[in-house]
């Protein structure tokens, strides 16, 4: 679906949301995505199952599209959003958002804050970060066109009104550092991302789709994306900046040039 109508629709309509106040629920969430869509495509055309296990979120013409949205209240699971992802890979659903509300209350900009990421040991961990089966991608990817990674921190975060206290080792760019529109590599899989938002504005969205018949020309050799540690640095992914054409299926047809100096990121 990437670069399809549908895909810019849901754009504007993620654009449209991030100056939209919501609560810190789901539901309503969904809700005020929807108000926006349905300046493009009409309410008779748009559902929202009651039961949405397996029916997407939201089905727009019967196009699904996972949701999930969270926050320093409601912290969800990292392998609860890379389900979604799962799905993504697997053509079950056609998009996925994944939507992080920031409140002013903290100054910093660590992730953990609303994703509860899995902890790292001090030193001497001997497993990836996240490896996460049945395709076997490391999970904080998901997240790097507008996150990076740092040396471990300790920070207090609160869940069930208890504080606690939890490791950090991604946070979130600054909003003019954020690649809006980039790729991820799972295996022979392609994704695109659209991260519209910031931490700044308060709502940071991610927008999930795949990108088949493309084709992919490197800029420059890879470089890894480690988190510092010790005896030695664990990799979350590779960077490369790339070009991308089209790639018809009937020979002879046209290549176009589509997108260029794109980061890619490799998160397998």
């Amino acid at each position: 679906m990437y670069r399809s109508e549908l895909h810019s629709i849901l754009v504007q309509a993620l654009e449209e949301a991030k100056w939209t106040r919501s609560t810190r629920d789901e539901d309503n969430f969904r809700q005020v995505i929807c108000s926006h869509l349905y300046k493009n495509i009409s309410p008779n055309n748009t559902e929202i199952p009651s039961t949405r296990s397996g029916s997407g979120d939201i089905r727009i013409f019967g196009r699904k599209i996972e949701l999930k949205y969270v926050n320093a209240e409601k912290r969800d699971k990292l392998d609860t959003l890379l389900a979604d992802i799962d799905n993504l890979i697997d053509s079950k659903v056609e998009f996925c958002i994944v939507a992080i509300r920031f409140t002013g209350d903290h100054k910093d900009n660590h992730l953990a804050r609303a994703v509860d990421l899995p902890l790292l040991t001090s030193n001497c961990a001997i497993m990836p970060i996240a490896d996460h089966p049945p395709h076997n991608y490391y999970g904080p990817g998901i997240f790097l066109p507008a996150c990076y990674l740092h040396a471990i921190h300790r920070i207090s975060i609160t869940e069930n009104g208890k504080s606690k206290k939890t490791n950090s080792y991604i946070s979130v760019e600054r909003v003019h550092n954020i690649e809006r529109s980039c790729f991820l590599k799972v295996g022979n899989n392609t994704l695109h991302v659209d991260v519209i938002g910031s931490k700044e504005d308060g709502l940071l969205t991610f927008l999930y789709k795949r990108a088949d018949n493309i084709k992919i020309d490197s800029l420059q050799t890879p470089q890894d994306i480690t988190v510092p540690y010790k005896p030695t640095p664990l990799k979350v992914a590779s960077i490369e900046r790339v070009n991308i054409s089209t790639e018809p299926e009937l020979p002879g047809r046209k290549v176009t040039l589509i997108e260029q100096n794109m980061a890619l990121f490799k998160i397998t």
